[in-house]
């Protein structure tokens, strides 16, 4: 679906990475590690300054009106509407630009709009709106097309949760569906939930590209546990821990899941106390990124 062979261009250096098609990638890393830089070569609106970029086999800039009917890319800095028109308007000249017919055209408005919310100020000119509201619009034309491939630009800037929420349950439909995702942003909350695999770019640098999961453990393993119980305090001193406290009858233990589970833990302390309640918390990608911006070295396992 996507392939850099040692791609140059601004910041970026010497970019490696084949993205298979069905693929939902998260585009993570520093602000101008080259992210916004990496999507507008996928779609064409740059050209590499060395290196190579096919986008379904194709050289994107030299074939934008061919991905165009097959691509939706967003950017948060780039508007998408005409501001003197009004949203439906502008729904309608989409219509015509993609040959979309009048069945199919009504029933993917109107869901969109249901969805994300944007039926009740489809009348208004787009300059009059929010940048909540013109968002929502501008994510529906988006996905008007039904496209194979979606690019997006932090896409959840200026929407509510709720617009959010939305957002997220159309992304995983359309994933199920087989669309392809590459999706930059700073929400990490967002790219977890959406997307299976990581690209990390560091300054320019592809420091990652693989499985979520494999990046957790490699960038931010800790976890923390927190134990209720009732009876004697348990030994904790052979247990690989990175720091524990208790308080009451209160235990929170934080440790390297490569080394150590929670299961583990839990038959270890099972067998010298009676456990009331646990919870478990994981490190996510927010303190991934954190420490890469920190300039802390890791070696992958």
């Amino acid at each position: 679906m996507i392939i850099f062979e040692h791609v140059c261009k601004f910041i970026l250096s010497d970019v490696n990475l084949h993205i298979p098609q069905g693929i939902s990638l998260g585009l993570i890393g520093p602000s101008g590690s080259g992210k916004t830089t990496f999507l507008k070569l996928t779609c064409g609106l740059l050209e590499p300054a060395a290196g190579s970029v096919y986008t379904m086999r194709l050289i994107p800039e030299k074939n934008r009106r061919k991905l165009g009917s097959m691509t939706g890319a967003f950017f948060a800095d780039t508007p998408f509407f005409r501001e003197e028109d009004t949203v439906e308007s502008n729904f309608r000249d989409l219509k015509i630009i993609y040959r979309m017919q009048d069945n199919i055209f009504d029933k993917e408005y109107y869901a969109l709009a249901e969805r994300l919310g944007f039926r009740s100020f489809e009348k208004e000119s787009v300059k009059q709106l929010s940048l909540g509201q013109r968002r929502r619009a501008e994510l529906g034309a988006l996905l008007l097309s039904r496209p194979k491939l979606i690019l997006l630009d932090e896409p959840t800037e200026g929407l509510d949760q709720t617009a959010r929420d939305s957002l997220r349950e159309l992304l995983m439909e359309r994933k199920m569906e087989g669309t392809t995702l590459v999706i930059s942003s700073h929400n990490m909350e967002e790219i977890s939930a959406i997307c299976e695999r990581i690209a990390l770019l560091d300054h320019g640098s592809l420091r990652y590209y693989g499985e979520k999961e494999l990046l957790l453990r490699h960038f931010a393993p800790d976890e923390v546990m927190e134990i209720s119980f009732s009876g004697k305090m348990p030994d904790l001193e052979d247990l690989p821990l990175r720091h524990y406290s208790l308080h009451q009858n209160k235990l929170k233990l934080t440790y390297n899941s490569n080394y150590v589970t929670s299961a583990e833990l839990l038959r270890h302390i099972l067998a010298q106390t009676t456990i009331t309640a646990v919870t478990t918390q994981k490190s996510g990608l927010s303190e991934a990124v954190s420490r890469i911006e920190r300039g802390e070295k890791h070696e992958l396992y």
